[in-house]
């Protein structure tokens, strides 16, 4: 009787996303932009694309990363496209519908695991509490057109994780929870703009994304 084949081991990781997986906030973003940190710790010996774009929203990553990411015919795939939907008010149901596409085809029939970051908590982040009425935070100016209640920014955020893990449900793709827990500061793992990651920020991304890695 035949012993069973040892699990196949990744040759290349791609990354799909935004300005967080292009490494800004960090301070060295080539070598600590979290993907290259969760490649480096995780995938070692794997190929890393990143293909992170500031800006990008998940129909960006659909029409112009996914083409680039099955060209790299990738074994891992993570993708965390959601904040700059959320901050254009893409619908919801527009924005899962996206996703689903682009985790649909990234999956290659089951072929490549697929990994989906959700929505961090926005009302926590010091460039929204600097815009709220008497808790202006040291050093971050608000910029915001339009400030949102609290309420309203957790209630959206909600939407949107509740669209991610239907999409990630159906498609079969491993869950990645950056919602954070109830309570906590994001101001230490925020860079200077009190909005992207710091370098510990994206340390805290890589090993969550980590966590959830089923490949190994």
């Amino acid at each position: 009787m035949s012993s069973p084949s040892p699990a196949a081991v990744p040759r290349v990781y791609v990354a799909v996303g935004a300005s967080e997986t292009a490494g800004v906030g960090a301070d060295h973003p080539r070598t600590e932009a979290w993907p290259r940190v969760l490649h480096d710790r995780a995938l070692p010996g794997t190929r890393l694309v990143n293909l992170g774009v500031p800006g990008a929203t998940v129909q960006d990553g659909l029409t112009e990363q996914l083409p680039r990411a099955l060209a790299a015919d990738p074994d891992v795939v993570t993708v965390w496209l959601a904040v700059n939907d959320v901050l254009n008010l893409v619908p919801v149901t527009d924005y899962e519908a996206t996703l689903r596409s682009l985790v649909h085809a990234l999956r290659q029939g089951g072929r490549t695991e697929v990994l989906v970051g959700n929505v961090p908590p926005l009302d926590r982040l010091p460039a929204y509490r600097t815009c709220l009425p008497g808790s202006q935070v040291p050093g971050v100016s608000c910029v915001l057109p339009l400030v949102p209640t609290p309420k309203e920014v957790r209630a959206l955020v909600a939407e949107y994780n509740a669209a991610v893990a239907r999409v990630v449900a159906a498609e079969g793709a491993v869950a990645v929870d950056l919602s954070g827990k109830p309570g906590r500061s994001l101001s230490v793992l925020t860079a200077d703009d009190g909005f992207h990651p710091s370098t510990r920020g994206h340390r805290v991304i890589a090993a969550a994304f980590a966590r959830a890695l089923r490949t190994g």
